[in-house]
């Protein structure tokens, strides 16, 4: 993955919708396709999809205005928010796609689902803190664990959100202990990777500078 710019300055809302125009119109069609298709085939959760897709857009907006996320991590962003309505939206078999085993009874969706988007949302954590990392004597070690408790972070938060939704929600497609256990590892593991991709990005060591007289 590509390093990304340092400074943290405030950015024009309008600036950045016409700069962002691609991801923004590929979040926002991406996003109606996947209402619809919940909407169509009886899925009761879509209002709370919505609801979680406009709250992380509104955050993820704000966390841009201010520090300047890079290409890459907002178009990996992106995804994760399209990945996650695919997951709940589309049907398959008896279930959704996040029940779906793509490789044996190994790997599911919803584990590539998690391990890509906390590995991006680790990212994210990142730059938003690059400014304040800026004198760390080791900028490789600084930036992969910010990543790692970054990502991790809020996927265990992501974990207490569902468990709050199952006691308030009639149906979910929230699984149980397992469920959580798999997601958690998910999140590590694409934490993980994510860190180590930055890292190679970066200088080793910060440049020592020697003070003049």
């Amino acid at each position: 993955m590509r390093p990304v710019r340092a400074a943290a300055t405030d950015r024009s809302l309008g600036d950045e919708v016409r700069r962002q125009r691609a991801p923004l119109a590929v979040a926002v069609v991406g996003t109606l396709l996947g209402l619809s298709l919940g909407a169509a085939t009886g899925a009761t959760g879509w209002p709370v999809y919505a609801a979680v897709l406009l709250v992380g857009g509104v955050a993820t907006m704000a966390v841009h205005l201010r520090v300047g996320l890079s290409g890459v991590t907002i178009w990996g962003l992106v995804f994760f928010a399209l990945g996650h309505l695919a997951g709940g939206m589309v049907p398959v078999g008896n279930g959704v796609l996040y029940q779906h085993w793509l490789v044996g009874r190994a790997v599911r969706f919803d584990n590539l689902q998690h391990a890509w988007g906390f590995g991006f949302a680790g990212r994210a954590v990142w730059e938003a803190l690059r400014p304040q990392l800026a004198g760390a004597p080791a900028p490789r070690l600084a930036a992969a664990a910010v990543i790692v408790l970054g990502g991790t972070g809020l996927g265990a938060a992501n974990e207490v959100i569902e468990y709050v939704l199952t006691k308030v929600l009639p149906e979910t497609n929230v699984g149980g202990y397992e469920n959580t256990a798999r997601d958690l590892v998910a999140n590590l593991v694409g934490a993980t990777a994510a860190a180590g991709l930055t890292a190679r990005a970066l200088p080793r060591r910060q440049p020592v500078t020697t003070p003049t007289a």
